[in-house]
């Protein structure tokens, strides 16, 4: 504050400061986020083709297709008599599946 005389100027008002400090610090952190997102460490993690993405892709297809953990690219499993170890119970001679006790009823 700056005392000319009985008159009391004021040069610099606090009274928008913190709406400008987070402003700021908004724009730094924007700023650091996207330095790393662009960055080439990252996009070779997890960018198109990146190493994380190209995993998690094969083994969820691989985890879709078969029902059992893997991630073999191109692979083929062969089960004997066409009966898939997560659809059939060998020691029960039944399905895993959810169904019924009784039949239903004929209407």
């Amino acid at each position: 504050m700056v005392r000319l005389g009985n008159w009391h100027v004021s040069i610099l008002k606090s009274r928008g400061q913190s709406t400008v400090e987070y402003i700021l610090l908004l724009a730094v952190v924007i700023s650091i986020i996207y330095l790393l997102v662009n960055s080439q460490r990252f996009k070779d993690l997890l960018g198109e083709g990146g190493t994380l993405a190209t995993r998690m892709k094969g083994t969820t297809e691989w985890n879709y297709r078969f029902a059992s953990p893997g991630n073999e690219e191109f692979a083929q499993i062969n089960y004997p008599n066409g009966r898939h170890p997560t659809y059939w119970n060998g020691a029960t001679n039944t399905t895993h599946f959810i169904g019924p006790k009784k039949p239903y009823p004929a209407p």
